[in-house]
């Protein structure tokens, strides 16, 4: 017998993002227009009821694509009680204090303030992995090209854990209960789709 799974907020966003990657119009952010690939298609499915566990305000049973630009904006933060966040305010005055902005005069920390912070950190992750997938290209390199290639690896592997870190903080910012919820939990009460992807490609 195998383990369920266990996901989380931070399932969430990397099943977004690999979505919105592969793809680019957000006029096909719809069940409607991904009818004709079932791949893509259950893949906004997922997204809808990691939503619906995570952060239900998206709303994602009306408008999944909405919902995945508010998801970006960070527009769902606003709309959250304050005090949800206030862990996360703390650790976030922590490190302003602990840094060498410590003499920054203090202020109260708003869900205005915690939507832009959400959205630089969201920016700044995605332009780190499109950074560290940059190696990702090269299906096959002969020996006159290695070079590039072994010292581009090298930094992007010192600076791999980093991202993740940051990874693991917008997952807070998404969901700062930290909830996690195993496969089987999400399949009996969110109606999570768990085919096999390749399959539906054959």
């Amino acid at each position: 017998m195998t383990n369920s799974p266990t996901y989380t907020a931070n399932d969430l966003m990397n099943k977004v993002i690999e979505f919105t990657n592969m793809t680019k119009d957000s006029a096909e952010w719809s069940f409607e227009k991904q009818k004709e690939n079932p791949p893509r298609l259950v893949r906004l499915k997922q997204i809808q009821a990691l939503m619906e566990v995570f952060v239900p305000s998206l709303k994602p049973i009306e408008d999944i694509g909405r919902s995945i630009k508010d998801f970006y904006s960070g527009d769902f933060i606003i709309h959250q009680p304050l005090a949800k966040y206030a862990s996360l305010i703390v650790d976030i005055e922590k490190t302003i204090a602990g840094s060498k902005h410590s003499n920054a005069r203090k202020r109260e920390i708003s869900a205005i303030h915690l939507q832009s912070n959400y959205r630089e950190l969201l920016d700044y992750y995605l332009k780190l992995k499109n950074l560290l997938n940059h190696n990702n290209k090269y299906l096959e390199i002969s020996y006159p090209y290695f070079f590039p290639y072994i010292v581009t690896e090298d930094i992007s592997a010192s600076i791999g854990t980093k991202a993740g870190i940051i990874s693991h903080l917008l997952a807070v910012f998404i969901d700062p209960e930290k909830q996690s919820f195993t496969e089987d939990e999400l399949i009996g009460q969110y109606h999570y789709p768990t085919v096999d992807l390749l399959d539906l490609r054959i």
